[in-house]
C-alpha cells in the first residue's frame, strides 16, 4: 500500500496541471448541476409550504355568484371527497394598466384574508405584520412585480365593466401561492373593505347576463381519507357535483405547482443538457490525458513493471490520481454552488412568486458525486488497459514502435504556406492525439448554436406560429359590448386599405373535456388553427383538436370520441387531429365556432378579432383609419414585441442562457487547450528542438501551434453545425415539451451558426498561442539527442 501512495504522491506533484484541470472542470459541472437541482427542489417545497400556510384548497374555482345555487353548495359540502369548502366573494376585472404596461388578463379583487404573508422591500423575507389596507391601496401577488414591471408605491389602474375603472397605489407584494406566479394569467388581488363596497355598488347595476361582475372563489379541501392526486380529486369531485362545469375556471394544486415552476424548469432542463455535454467533454479529456500519459511515461511504467509492480497496482495509481482530482472538484463545486443557488433562486423568484429555502440539497450532491465518480472510474478502467501491453524490453528503447510506416493520409508540407501545411501535417500524423479535441469543439459549438436558435425562434413569427402561438399585427376588440358590429364590415374596410394575410377570431374559456377542466380555444375559422402536428383541423361541427398532453392525460387518440360539457350543456366530438399550443402550457384543446355552438345551443359571440397584414408598412396607417371610423366602438391595438411582458421575460432568460453557455464554453476551451498543449509539449519536445535547430523562431513555432488548434476548432465547428441541423430541434422539443411544445421549426440564420464557430475558433487559437509560450524556453541543444 505504501508503494501505491508513494507513486500517487509523485504523480500528483509531477502532473499538477492535469490535476488542477480535471478538478476545475468537475467543479464547474458540480456547481451548476447541484445548484439547479437544489433550486428546483427548494421551490417545490416552498410552494407546498405556502399552500399549507395560506390554508389553500386542493382545488380553487371561480364561479359567477348567481350560478352558485344552494343545490350546488349542498352537493359540494356533502361530497365524500371533500373535507370542507370555503367561499370568498370577489369582483372580476378586465385587465390592468401600470405605467406603459398593460395586461388583458382578468384579476379577482377580494378583501385581504387573515392568513397571508407580505414580502419585505428586498423580497428576501417576510414582514412580521401585514398592515391593513386603507382606501385606495392594494396588495398584489409577487408574480405581478416582474410581469407588469411595477414596484411598491406605483399606481395601477384596473379596468372594470363597461369602461369603469379603479386606480390604486401598490402598498406591497404578498405571497399568494394559487395564482401568484408570473406564468399564471388570472390573479387574486387584495383591496380594502371600503374599496370593495364602493366598486361593487358602482358597478353592480351595470352587470348583464354576458358581462359579469361578482364571482365567488371556491376552495375545496380534499378529505384525508381520499388520498387522491389533486388532478384525480378534481375530476371525481366535478363528476359528482358538476361545480367545475359551472365555474368560469378552476385550478388544482398540481397545476399550480406545474405552472409556477414551468419556466424555471424549461431553462434548467436546457442547462442540465448542456452540463451533460460538458461532462462528456470531461470524460473525453480524461480519456485523452490517460492515453497520452501512458505514452509519455512508457519508459517509467516499463521500469516499474520490471521491478515487480503489477498491472493492477499501476492502474490503481492512475485511477486514484483522477478520482482524487474529481473529488477535489466535487468539494470545490459544492462550495461554489452555494452562492450560485442563491443567485438563481432570486432570479426564479420573480417567476414563481414564492420565497424558497436557501441551500444545497445534500441528497443531490451525494447522488451527483457518486454518478460522476462511477462513470469516470469506468472510463479510467477502460483506458488503463494499455498498461497491460507495456513491455519492459521495449521500455529500454524508449517505448518506440518497432516498425514505422508513413500513412498516406498524412498531409504533405508545402513551402508556400509552410506553417499552415506543417500544422496540418502534425495533426494528420497524430490523429488519435487530437480527435478528441474535435469532438469537444463540436459539442461546445452545438450547444452555442442551439441557444442562438432558441433566441431566433422567439423573435420569429413563423417559428412562434409553428408552436401554436399567433403574433398578430392588429388586434380589434369590443370597446362597448352593446355595440352592434358587423365583423364582415371591418374585414372589408381593412381589405380596402391593405392586403390581409390572415384574419381570425379566437374566444377562450374553460370547459370540461371528459370531465377534465381544460382551456378551450374557439376559432371562427378553424382552418387557421396553428401548430398542427398530426391529422387535420376540425373543419366540421362534430370535431375538435387536442394537444399531446391532453391525449396522454385522457388516454385518447385521433378518431376517438370525447364529451365536452359546460354547465347543463354537453355534446360528443371526434378528435380530428393533434396540435401543439402553449395556451395553458399545453393543457388545452381547440374547435371551430360552429362546433362550440353545437354544444352550447346558442351563437358564439365574437368580441375579439386579429389581423396579420402582408405589407407591414401599412399597419400604422390602417390602425389610424380604424380608430377614426370605429374608435368609439372598438379597441384597436397594434402589436409591439416590446409590449409583451411574457415574451420579454423569455427573451431575458434566453439571453441569460447565452451568457451561461458561452461563458462555460470559453472556460472549457481554455482548460482543454491548456491540457492538450501540455501533453503535446511533452510528446513533441524533440520535434520542437529540431525545428529550432533548423532556424524556426519561437514566434513562428507558437503561431504554428495555434494554427494547429485553429484547424481543429474549424473542423469541430463544422461537425457541431451538422449536429445542430439534425438534433437542435429535437433537443429543444424535449425541453419545451413541459409547456406543450414538442416540435420546433428552427430557421438556421447565418449569424446563429457563424458567430459560435468564430467565437470558439478564436478562443482555441488565442488560448493555444498563449499556452505555447513555453516554446521559447526550449533549447535546441537539449533536445537533439538519440
Amino acid at each position: 500500500m505504501m508503494d501505491i501512495l508513494t507513486l500517487l504522491k509523485a504523480n500528483l506533484r509531477k502532473k499538477k496541471g492535469t490535476f488542477i484541470s480535471i478538478m476545475l472542470l468537475t467543479a464547474l459541472i458540480v456547481s451548476a448541476v447541484s445548484s439547479i437541482f437544489s433550486v428546483r427542489m427548494n421551490y417545490t417545497e416552498a410552494i407546498e409550504n405556502a399552500f399549507e400556510y395560506a390554508d389553500c384548497g386542493d382545488v380553487t374555482a371561480f364561479i359567477h355568484t348567481e350560478k352558485l345555487t344552494d343545490e350546488l353548495r349542498s352537493s359540494m359540502e356533502n361530497s365524500e371527497y371533500a373535507e370542507r369548502v370555503d367561499y370568498t366573494q370577489c369582483i372580476c376585472t378586465n385587465g390592468s394598466e401600470t405605467g406603459d404596461t398593460t395586461d388583458g388578463n382578468s384579476y379577482f379583487m377580494m378583501e385581504l384574508p387573515e392568513k397571508i404573508r407580505l414580502f419585505n422591500e428586498k423580497a428576501d423575507s417576510y414582514e412580521e405584520n401585514v398592515p391593513a389596507l386603507e382606501k385606495g391601496e392594494i396588495y398584489l401577488p409577487y408574480g405581478m412585480c416582474s410581469k407588469l414591471g411595477c414596484n411598491t408605491g406605483d399606481k395601477i389602474k384596473l379596468w372594470l365593466i363597461f369602461g369603469e375603472s379603479a386606480e390604486f397605489t401598490i402598498k406591497g407584494f404578498v405571497e399568494e401561492p394559487v395564482q401568484g406566479s408570473m406564468t399564471i394569467g388570472w390573479k387574486q388581488i387584495f383591496i380594502s373593505h371600503e374599496d370593495y363596497e364602493e366598486i361593487y355598488n358602482r358597478c353592480k347595476p351595470l352587470e348583464t347576463e354576458d358581462v359579469l361582475l361578482e364571482f365567488t372563489k371556491i376552495s375545496v379541501h380534499q378529505a384525508e381519507s381520499c388520498e387522491l392526486s389533486a388532478a384525480k380529486f378534481q375530476r371525481l369531485f366535478n363528476q359528482e357535483t358538476h361545480i367545475i362545469d359551472y365555474a368560469t375556471g378552476a385550478l388544482n394544486k398540481e397545476q399550480t405547482i406545474r405552472y409556477s415552476v414551468l419556466l424555471p424548469d424549461v431553462v434548467t432542463n436546457i442547462v442540465l443538457v448542456f452540463m451533460v455535454f460538458l461532462f462528456v467533454i470531461v470524460l473525453i479529456v480524461m480519456s485523452h490525458s490517460i492515453g497520452t500519459e501512458i505514452e509519455i511515461d512508457y519508459v517509467s511504467l516499463g521500469v516499474l513493471k520490471s521491478q515487480g509492480f503489477s498491472e493492477s497496482r499501476l492502474r490503481a495509481v492512475i485511477m486514484l490520481q483522477y478520482l482524487i482530482a474529481e473529488l477535489a472538484g466535487i468539494i470545490l463545486g459544492s462550495i461554489a454552488a452555494l452562492p450560485i443557488e442563491r443567485a438563481v433562486s432570486e432570479l426564479c423568484m420573480s417567476v414563481t412568486a414564492v420565497l424558497p429555502e436557501k441551500g444545497i440539497s445534500a441528497a443531490v450532491s451525494i447522488v451527483l458525486s457518486l454518478v460522476i465518480m462511477a462513470v469516470s472510474a469506468v472510463i479510467v478502467f477502460i483506458k488503463t488497459r494499455k498498461v497491460g501491453k507495456i513491455s519492459p524490453v521495449r521500455a529500454i528503447s524508449g517505448g518506440r514502435e518497432e516498425i514505422y510506416f508513413d500513412s498516406r493520409l498524412n498531409a504533405p508540407v508545402s513551402g508556400k504556406a509552410l506553417m499552415t501545411t506543417l500544422s496540418l501535417r502534425q495533426l494528420t500524423s497524430a490523429k488519435k492525439r487530437y480527435i478528441g479535441t474535435i469532438f469537444i469543439v463540436a459539442l461546445l459549438t452545438f450547444s452555442m448554436i442551439t441557444v442562438n436558435l432558441t433566441g431566433d425562434l422567439l423573435a420569429s413569427r413563423s417559428g412562434m406560429k409553428s408552436m401554436g402561438l399567433v403574433i398578430p399585427d392588429i388586434d380589434v376588440s369590443y370597446n362597448d359590448p352593446d355595440a352592434e358590429i358587423d365583423w364582415d364590415e371591418i374585414d372589408s374596410f381593412i381589405a380596402e386599405n391593405t392586403e390581409i394575410e390572415e384574419v381570425n377570431s379566437i374566444e377562450t374559456g374553460y370547459v370540461s373535456l371528459d370531465g377534465e377542466n381544460l382551456a378551450c380555444s374557439v376559432y371562427s375559422d378553424p382552418e387557421g388553427i396553428p401548430g398542427v402536428l398530426r391529422g387535420r383541423e376540425p373543419i366540421y361541427d362534430n370535431e375538435l383538436m387536442i394537444t399531446d398532453m391532453v391525449a396522454e392525460l385522457l388516454d385518447v387518440k385521433m378518431g376517438d370520441e370525447v364529451t365536452v360539457s359546460k354547465q347543463d350543456n354537453e355534446a360528443e366530438y371526434i378528435i380530428s387531429g393533434i396540435f401543439q399550443s402553449a395556451n395553458d402550457s399545453g393543457m388545452s384543446f381547440a374547435m371551430g365556432a360552429e362546433a362550440y355552438e353545437r354544444m352550447t345551443g346558442k351563437e358564439t359571440e365574437i368580441y375579439y378579432r386579429y389581423y396579420i397584414i402582408k405589407d407591414k408598412s401599412d399597419i400604422t396607417d390602417v390602425s389610424e383609419k380604424l380608430n377614426e371610423k370605429y374608435g368609439e366602438e372598438l379597441d384597436i391595438w397594434v402589436y409591439d414585441d416590446s409590449d409583451n411582458p411574457v415574451l420579454n421575460e423569455y427573451g431575458t432568460i434566453v439571453d441569460a442562457l447565452k451568457i451561461i453557455i458561452y461563458a462555460f464554453s470559453v472556460i472549457f476551451a481554455f482548460v482543454v487547450v491548456r491540457m492538450v498543449c501540455a501533453k503535446a509539449f511533452l510528446q513533441e519536445r524533440k520535434d520542437i528542438g529540431v525545428y529550432k535547430a533548423l532556424g524556426f523562431t519561437a514566434g513562428r513555432l507558437r503561431l504554428g501551434f495555434a494554427i494547429r488548434f485553429l484547424i481543429l476548432s474549424i473542423t469541430g465547428s463544422v461537425l457541431g453545425a451538422v449536429l445542430s441541423v439534425f438534433f437542435s430541434a429535437k433537443m429543444l422539443g424535449a425541453a419545451l415539451s413541459l409547456i406543450g411544445l414538442s416540435k420546433m421549426v428552427l430557421e438556421f440564420i447565418a449569424g446563429s451558426v457563424i458567430i459560435p464557430a468564430v467565437v470558439i475558433s478564436v478562443c482555441f487559437f488565442l488560448f493555444a498561442y498563449i499556452a505555447a509560450g513555453k516554446i521559447k524556453r526550449i533549447q535546441a541543444r537539449e533536445l537533439i539527442t538519440e
